[in-house]
């Protein structure tokens, strides 16, 4: 009986670590962005130099990702949990009282994008190791909708601090955060061992490296596409003669309802057993339908754009760590380590992308091929899945046993 009730103890506090800390490790690009103005006035940050600030973040996390599965072998998940926040801290705490040029912003996000590429697959490895089985897909969902938090606590930030006492108050106090977040990982007796129990069939076969660098890649396209639309959204719609504050209603609404989508999706991986990776590579396929409406013009169209590219192309991220890590029992920190790593190099350099072609074409152009990446993105999720269970035949029994049992 006892160990029935701790169990959703652990489950809770590796969830809620999980979210917590991926909300502070991705907090520092936020601050950034959604600060520019003021670091424009006083560091004389122009738009070219904020690009490279998000890059530097996202590329330093698509590599230190890479070696997350070997540092997370060597310290254990719930140290390098703790390591992320701290990094986060850290880095939000020198750019409050010591930013004084660019260069101190970029050395800054290099060490938040290290910690935060590391604390990614760590978070995953917590999840799946502490976390029933039965409760791992909504765990996934709520860490993923972390992001949108973040984007959220960010924004909050400019009338709350920022304005009345300064951006350096609001990256001092971002480091308070995320020390507290620090403080509060729970050890490793008190978060408990419930997702050991995953059923060591759905991971039966060897370790292969090259499906899910596949795997990566389609995933790098869609983070490309998704953190376009976060970073060129309200851009489009003023372009398109929405007004810019109801473009920036628009955007916080269709991030909120991409928020939930993430949590009702993983809530429904509980409940539902399927191919979730089709469902992902549908994900990705209906948000470059959605991308190109953006690209119309039309002002009701790109409302509809974004708020079912919100809910569907930049949705999925939750879904897809939820279906490889049950795919790799035992190894989720390794697999996600190389999945995570493309995610983050499309979310460097989808951004980036997106506005050479719009400073080359237009914002039709760069919505068109972005819609196009999107469908391909897709694709290649479906042909990583076809390797990864080629080189897994257990998956495939697991596969037939459920669909006789359901018939």
């Amino acid at each position: 009986m006892r160990a029935r009730r701790e169990r959703p103890a652990g489950s809770v506090r590796a969830a809620t670590a999980a979210v917590t800390v991926t909300t502070a490790g991705v907090l520092p690009a936020y601050l950034v962005g959604v600060l520019w103005v003021q670091l424009r006035a006083d560091l004389d940050v122009g738009p070219s130099r904020l690009g490279l600030l998000v890059a530097a973040f996202f590329a330093t996390s698509a590599v230190s990702a890479l070696f997350a599965g070997a540092l997370v072998r060597t310290l254990g998940s719930i140290r390098v949990v703790r390591l992320s926040g701290l990094t986060a801290a850290l880095a939000m705490f020198v750019v409050a009282v010591a930013a004084v040029d660019t260069a101190v912003l970029v050395a800054a996000l290099v060490v938040a994008g290290w910690g935060n590429g590391v604390g990614q697959p760590a978070s995953n490895d917590l999840i799946a190791r502490s976390v029933a089985a039965d409760r791992q897909g909504l765990a996934y969902g709520l860490k993923q909708a972390a992001i949108p938090l973040s984007t959220l606590l960010a924004g909050v930030a400019i009338p709350l601090v920022a304005i009345p006492l300064g951006w350096r108050t609001a990256f001092g106090l971002g480091a308070v955060l995320a020390l507290l977040v620090v403080l509060s990982v729970p050890g490793a007796r008190r978060m408990g061992s419930a997702g050991s129990s995953a059923p060591p069939s759905e991971a039966a076969g060897p370790f292969r490296r090259g499906p899910l660098y596949v795997l990566a890649a389609g995933l790098m396209l869609g983070a490309g596409t998704g953190n376009a639309l976060g970073s060129f959204f309200v851009s489009t719609a003023v372009a398109g003669g929405i007004a810019p504050a109801t473009a920036g209603v628009l955007a916080a609404v269709a991030s909120g309802m991409g928020a939930l989508a993430r949590v009702a999706a993983g809530w429904l991986a509980d409940r539902v057993r399927t191919r979730w990776l089709l469902v992902v590579a549908a994900q990705m396929s209906v948000g470059g339908l959605s991308y190109a409406l953006l690209g119309t013009g039309v002002e009701a169209l790109i409302a509809v754009g974004a708020v079912v590219g919100y809910c569907t192309g930049w949705a999925w991220a939750g879904l897809s760590t939820y279906a490889i890590t049950r795919m790799h029992h035992g190894m989720a920190a390794q697999a996600t380590s190389i999945t995570q790593g493309g995610m983050g190099m499309g979310a460097a350099l989808g951004p980036l992308a997106f506005g050479a072609v719009v400073s080359a074409g237009s914002y039709a152009v760069a919505w068109t091929a972005t819609a196009a990446l999107a469908v391909v993105g897709g694709l290649v999720i479906v042909l990583g899945r076809h390797l990864l269970l080629r080189d897994r035949p257990g998956l495939v029994a697991a596969h037939r046993r459920r669909a006789a049992a359901r018939a």
